[in-house]
């Protein structure tokens, strides 16, 4: 009777032990799922013709790697299209995406709107033309999100039921301070942190607004905005490309963890070197943390719900 007993409690134990192996997954085959559906890339820059940042060259990153700048207008704009073919990126937040508008695919571009007058914006928005203000980044000159200066953008953009894209640190390359100190000289690691946006937050409770660059390296002070205000996102923008990768699934990993991978979005902030949405795409998909839904999330569905995008548009996407 107990040689029986037993035979029937280690059975019970194989099979449970097996279905619980089935049910659970190899978690290294996560490295292996690679996302291939489509991509919103929250964080891209168009530049006028005769731009100093065409042609230049970016400093070596964490990762030790350099990227020499395209060196024209057309090339800019045409370099970054094709990544867009490439990766699928079927909607990307364009600063200054008026200038790229014309194109036969301005479907993609999200115009982002930035240093300009109150009423400029509220122009462009009525020309059609204004589907973020972005990127806002005050503090290059010293300026805080709180600053009563700033307050109108942010009233407009709640107004508007536009989202804000807000820069903080990290800004530029590494060591940016010292390297381009005539371009980055007026920025600060003490005041480049998101805390300063919690006022803005509090008096706009209906405004949605998205961290750029993900906070980087300020995690602490991220995970408290985000569980205290359910409107703010980040995106991971310049992280994915220029920490070593490492880093940025640390600092992903830790934000997943804490129960925001649903307020995550992809962004490249490619300027002149459209190389780098292709690092960025693979430094998410390399991510062995991540589930498929997981990077499907951050890679669409997340700014899809921060952007309103409509069903039938999302239907479309999905579809293509």
């Amino acid at each position: 009777m107990k040689n029986q007993l037993f035979k029937y409690v280690c059975i019970l134990v194989l099979v449970y032990g097996c279905s619980e192996t089935k049910n659970q997954g190899n978690p290294e085959e996560h490295a292996t799922e690679q996302y291939t559906g489509p991509i919103i890339d929250m964080h891209i820059h168009a530049f006028e013709k005769g731009s100093p940042f065409f042609g230049m060259t970016h400093p070596p990153t964490l990762r030790g790697e350099t990227f020499k700048g395209v060196a024209s207008f057309t090339e800019q704009k045409e370099k970054t299209l094709e990544k867009f073919k490439e990766h699928n990126i079927v909607k990307a937040m364009v600063a200054d995406g008026e200038l790229w508008y014309d194109n036969e695919r301005s479907d993609l571009i999200i115009i982002g709107g930035k240093n300009k007058p109150i009423d400029a914006l509220r122009a462009q928005y009525n020309e059609g033309k204004l589907g973020v203000i972005g990127e806002m980044a005050p503090f290059y000159g010293k300026i805080l999100a709180n600053d009563p200066s700033q307050m109108p953008y942010f009233e407009l953009a709640q107004e508007l039921e536009i989202p804000v894209g807000f820069h903080v640190f990290p800004g530029g390359p590494n060591y940016g301070i010292h390297v381009l100190p005539e371009m980055l000289g007026g920025m600060r690691t003490y005041n480049a942190g998101p805390l300063q946006l919690e006022d803005v937050l509090v008096k706009y409770p209906h405004l949605r607004l998205y961290i750029m660059h993900g906070g980087w390296p300020y995690l602490e002070d991220v995970k408290a905005l985000m569980y205290a205000h359910p409107n703010l996102y980040v995106d991971v923008a310049v992280i994915n490309w220029i920490l070593p990768q490492e880093e940025f699934h640390t600092y992903l990993k830790v934000l997943i963890t804490a129960g925001f991978g649903d307020r995550i979005m992809f962004g490249s902030d490619q300027m002149v070197w459209p190389q780098v949405i292709s690092i960025g795409i693979e430094s998410v998909n390399n991510a062995d943390f991540l589930t498929l839904d997981q990077k499907e999330d951050i890679f669409y569905n997340n700014a899809a719900r921060f952007l309103k995008l409509s069903e039938k548009e999302i239907k479309k996407h999905k579809s293509e």
